[in-house]
């Protein structure tokens, strides 16, 4: 698979099978397979016990949710500085949005598997690499995971790129590299856990003894004493800030970077996947998919700046009376940028624009508001859904400011008190409108759909040759 420059296997935790990044031939990114994901352990839990445990686990990188955190070793060699390293369960949990099975082959050369399980739109505790001469092993661990679906009264999709598997019939054909190819949002991205609070790596220690041993031995250490004393001056009124004053900065930094629920929030890409074309010069659309983009805020504390962006792409295969890429290339609609890939593949992506307003936490609705009132919106639109996720509202931490010394500024009673659920839907693409139009007020971050041939099915108000998986966020106030 020449789509990788190359591919780096690294222990994890003692008893895991190696985790495996690949890196994108093309452009500075990469994706690990096999990374550790563990629940938040309750409401209390933060950011700093995911780091603790991962750093327990000897992790150079996590990633984490208001639900989950996911953790890895990423050796330097596999993500040099500038490289972007995605989480490959989270790119397909953000890409099916409902409970899938991922059973790969992760390079042609290698005896590398990839086997993942996503469930309710989320990565599970089951995302690992298998060492194996031959298919054997992956299939066997994916034929139990069915199973257990089944037994659980989960219908899995399942995703290979094996070619005699015998797990489904309607299995969906995918790659590594195809994952690479779609990781794009800043949430998939693996972070390099923070250094420990007063640990100096050693050459900054060297280059400080340096400057001190200069700075005595000048003359000039007088400019060294007024500079100093200058940044103690400094430290001392970031210190002395009114907690008020400090939180009320980093509530409004959170705000930017949200968009206010909306009802209508998924009516320009609504539209704008209704216009991609099923077949396309004879192509065949198999799946589209449109993410959110968070807003862009031009400078820290700025108000966040123009409309809601979604991204898009779009996955054709080539049927036998498909026209060849020189056709293709003449025909490609306004506003898309095209990829080949391989002699059957086409991915197309564009951009869809939505009018949004600031988040602001005076519109917040209660929590019981929205388990009456959301839930009776849902309630109502149920008979038209295959399958609704649960509002489950859950604490939302805002980073606290620090004070000069760097320990965190103590929370003051204005803090808006805000919980989050998250919820997935999968429905007929025409139930999306219904959606809409029952004033479901949601941030909406993901909308998926699914292009098969209902021929000789059943038909009825849950079924469709057009299926889309939608990921949205209802925030509340629990005051």
């Amino acid at each position: 698979m020449d789509f990788f420059k190359k591919k780096t296997r690294s222990n994890q935790d003692s008893g895991r099978a190696p985790l495996v990044v690949a890196v994108d031939e093309n452009e500075p990114k990469a994706i690990a397979f096999g990374v550790s994901w563990r629940a938040v352990a309750s409401r209390s839990s933060g950011r700093q016990d995911a780091i603790k445990i991962a750093r327990g686990g000897g992790a150079t990188h996590l990633i984490s949710t208001l639900q989950q955190f996911g953790y890895g070793l990423v050796p330097a060699s596999a993500a040099p500085e500038g490289t972007t390293v995605f989480a490959a369960a989270r790119v397909a949990a953000r890409q099916h949005g409902g409970d899938a099975i991922y059973a790969l082959k992760l390079f042609s050369d290698s005896n590398e598997y990839w086997f993942a399980v996503i469930r309710g739109g989320q990565p599970s505790s089951i995302d690992r690499i298998i060492m194996s001469d031959n298919d054997m092993e992956l299939i066997e661990a994916a034929r139990q995971e069915i199973e257990n679906g089944v037994e659980d009264n989960v219908a899995y999709t399942i995703f290979t790129n094996l070619e005699d598997h015998d797990l489904s019939d309607k299995a969906r054909s995918l790659t590594a590299a195809d994952l690479l190819l779609a990781a794009t949002g800043e949430e998939d991205v693996l972070q390099p856990l923070p250094k420990k609070s007063g640990q100096i790596p050693t050459p900054v220690i060297a280059v400080v003894g340096v400057a001190v041993l200069v700075a005595f031995g000048n003359k000039g250490s007088s400019l060294y004493k007024e500079k100093e004393r200058q940044r103690l001056a400094r430290l001392s009124q970031s210190a002395e800030e009114p907690p008020e004053q400090a939180w009320a900065r980093a509530t409004k930094a959170w705000a930017d970077a949200h968009r206010a629920a909306d009802p209508q929030g998924l009516a320009a890409v609504r539209v704008s996947l209704g216009s991609v074309p099923l077949v396309w010069g004879g192509w065949d659309l198999q799946s589209a998919t449109c993410n959110a983009a968070p807003p862009v805020v031009p400078q820290p504390g700025a108000a966040a700046q123009g409309d809601q962006r979604w991204g898009c792409a779009a996955t054709y295969t080539r049927s036998q009376v498909g026209h060849l890429n020189r056709e293709m290339k003449e025909n490609i609609p306004a506003g898309w940028t095209v990829q080949y890939r391989g002699l059957d593949t086409i991915v197309a992506s564009w951009n869809a624009s939505q009018a949004s307003q600031p988040f602001k936490y005076e519109a917040l609705r209660s929590i019981e508001t929205h388990m009456v009132e959301t839930v009776s919106r849902l309630q109502r639109l149920q008979p038209a859904f295959g399958q609704v996720g649960d509002l489950t509202f859950v604490p939302v931490e805002i980073t606290p400011p620090r004070k000069g010394d760097g320990t965190a500024v103590p929370m003051v009673p204005s803090v808006p008190q805000l919980r989050a659920a998250t919820f997935t839907l999968k429905a007929p693409l025409r139930s999306v409108d219904a959606l809409i139009d029952a004033g479901v007020e949601a941030d909406w971050q993901q909308i998926s759909m699914y292009f098969k041939r209902a021929d000789g099915e059943k038909v009825d108000l849950k079924s469709s040759a057009l299926t889309a998986d939608i990921k949205a966020v209802i925030y509340a106030n629990a005051r």
